[in-house]
């Protein structure tokens, strides 16, 4: 799958290394429900839980930049649905090298587009996100989701202050 700027790959092992640098990068993963990954053994764990052969109804892909120099060429990021059941859910991660710059709407958007068009029997796409992650919540709205509800004290954060998290749910609907 392509963009202007991306490309989009089926997520496999052999995006461990970019996947890992994601992963373990704390700024990147302050929001994510596991935090923040230490070691390559967890890293590997949790991408081979995101194989769809180990998780049906996974649908994820490593995003890179096209067209970028060698410095650049490693995954910027991770996009897709994690779970179909009872509702598709999406989810996206980016390292903050490539935060500012329209990525996640690009690749978002993108990902939202395709899965529409393999998943025809699907209307409603849904994220979850700390109500506090203004820049994750903005993403949404950009794609075209709106608020729905909003879960009191919905997630355990232990790394975040309060680690109660409030997580506003978001919903996409098929047009």
């Amino acid at each position: 799958m392509e963009t202007a700027r991306l490309r989009l790959d089926p997520i496999g092992l052999h995006h461990l290394d970019g996947f890992h640098r994601i992963w373990t990068n704390p700024d990147a993963t302050r929001w994510a429900t596991k935090g923040t990954l230490k070691t390559i053994d967890q890293t590997y764990a949790w991408l081979s839980g995101m194989l769809p052969e180990n998780r049906p109804g996974s649908n994820n892909y490593a995003i890179f930049i096209k067209n970028a120099n060698s410095d650049e060429r490693a995954v910027i990021g991770v996009v897709g649905v994690h779970r179909i059941d009872p509702t598709p859910e999406i989810g996206y991660i980016l390292h903050p090298a490539a935060w500012g710059k329209g990525y996640a709407t690009e690749a978002v958007a993108a990902f939202i587009q395709h899965f529409w068009q393999a998943r025809p029997d699907l209307d409603t796409i849904e994220a979850k996100v700390d109500e506090e992650n203004l820049s994750s919540r903005r993403i949404l709205y950009k794609c075209g989701f709106v608020q729905s509800e909003t879960i009191i004290g919905g997630a355990e954060r232990a790394w975040l202050d309060p680690p109660k998290r409030n997580i506003v749910i978001h919903r996409l609907k098929r047009t």
